[in-house]
């Protein structure tokens, strides 16, 4: 288990890489916080290829304050279950969030992935993208959702989720909110 606290100050650009390459049976709980502060921008690339039984939860808290901009780029090509939680408040005036994610899941896998962009103030942009391909018995998930606040005016909000069935046996539920 960790909590990672990350705070972004103003009027910076960040490229941060996480990878996840774990060979052991295990069950890994990571969840990071980020505060980014104005006028600063954040890149970060997660690549997820755990063997077979050694699970992830992997969950991001994300605030944007103004004219602040987060990407996430999460690509799974896990042969275990995996869980991906992503939630981004758009706090300050003409803050952005994206949050996209490619899966690719085989034999038994469960997928779950979600993510949250919460616009509390004007002129904000969020897009939450999913898309991924599954064979045999993989089951995968995508809960999207956008929360637009009464003082949000002017909001941007996308969200797209595909899944390619390569089996019979394979499932994939999409739910955008």
């Amino acid at each position: 288990f960790s909590k990672n606290f990350l705070q972004i100050k103003p009027n910076s650009n960040i490229i941060i890489f996480e990878q996840f390459d774990n060979q052991f049976k295990s069950n890994t709980n990571i969840v990071n916080y980020f505060e980014i502060e104005k006028n600063s921008r954040v890149l970060h690339f997660v690549f997820q290829e755990n063997e077979e039984d050694a699970n992830l939860q992997f969950t991001n808290y994300v605030n944007c304050y103004e004219k602040s901009f987060y990407k996430q780029v999460i690509f799974n090509a896990s042969k275990t279950s995996i869980r991906n939680h992503n939630y981004a408040n758009l706090l300050g005036i003409q803050s952005r969030a994206e949050l996209q994610g490619i899966f690719l899941g085989g034999a038994n896998n469960i997928i779950d992935n979600k993510t949250v962009a919460n616009h509390y103030a004007p002129f904000c942009t969020s897009n939450q993208t999913y898309k991924g391909v599954l064979i045999n018995k993989a089951k995968a998930s995508h809960l999207s959702k956008a929360f637009v606040d009464n003082i949000a005016q002017k909001t941007e909000a996308y969200q797209l989720s595909k899944g390619i069935l390569l089996s019979d046996e394979a499932r994939f539920h999409s739910k955008p909110e």
